[in-house]
């Protein structure tokens, strides 16, 4: 599980009536708290009396995860449905079984929601407790909306916890069709390309330093494939084994391990 550190984050709620949440969630992280016009860390995790909200305060930027509406929403009703890259690399195909996914770097969610839409059992694993927390705040804000109760009935479950950890406490009666990973990888550069959100989620979480492990671990557990997506151009993972294939789009690109 990746620590944060209270030197850069705190933790902060916009009312006094959030503030027994607030707390208990800082304590439990060893986190510092307080009402948000008092944090003077770089970032804050929020607590409304609406949903949960990740504030870098020296950008004057807020991130929040919202499975209703929104861009995720509009993917939903827009995104493409099976035809989208994402859907064909892990293996959705007209008149084959759904698959069971792990997404073992969930990250925000974003792409596990696909998966959910696409109407895969999601297992997500998120090691930071600031995401994990974001993503979680979301699931029980859209668990109270009706357009999201057959994601939750196929299962979209949240694990806050370490992603190589979790791959090999696997058991072998439990093994997901498909484990996608999306490793975070450091810019090489300041880009006006690189989204608010990811400039966030960069400053809180810096790089996984071990996906190699992950990969390996990951080829042990998988029943059918594993994916991992790229940035495109980018090298394939540095392990002793070559994709089977790869699909691109813009931008992207999904490595494919074929069991």
């Amino acid at each position: 599980m990746k620590k944060p550190t209270s030197e850069l984050i705190s933790v902060s709620y916009a009312h006094p009536a959030q503030k027994q949440a607030a707390q208990t969630f800082a304590n439990a992280h060893e986190l510092n708290c307080q009402l948000l016009h008092k944090a003077q860390t770089e970032l804050t995790l929020n607590f409304t009396e609406m949903q949960i909200e990740l504030i870098d305060l020296s950008n004057k930027m807020n991130l929040t995860v919202d499975f209703i509406g929104g861009s995720l929403g509009h993917r939903k009703k827009y995104g493409g449905g099976k035809g989208q890259t994402i859907a064909k690399a892990i293996g959705i195909k007209q008149g084959k079984p759904i698959p069971s996914v792990l997404d073992a770097t969930a990250g925000l969610g974003k792409d596990a929601y696909v998966f959910a839409c696409l109407g895969c059992s999601v297992t997500l694993v998120e090691r930071s407790p600031i995401v994990a927390a974001l993503v979680k705040d979301a699931i029980d804000r859209a668990s109270l909306n009706i357009e999201f109760t057959d994601i939750l009935n196929n299962g979209f479950s949240l694990h806050n916890t370490d992603a190589l950890k979790f791959i090999q406490s696997i058991d072998d009666t439990e093994k997901p069709d498909v484990i996608y990973l999306d490793p975070m990888y450091p810019e090489k550069k300041k880009s006006a390309s690189v989204k608010k959100n990811m400039q966030m989620l960069q400053k809180l979480l810096g790089h996984d330093l071990d996906t190699d492990d992950v990969l390996k671990a990951a080829l042990e557990k998988a029943v059918k494939r594993i994916v991992v997506k790229r940035p495109k151009g980018a090298p394939v993972l540095s392990i002793n084994k070559a994709p089977t294939l790869n699909y691109e789009s813009k931008g992207t690109r999904y490595d494919v391990y074929i069991i």
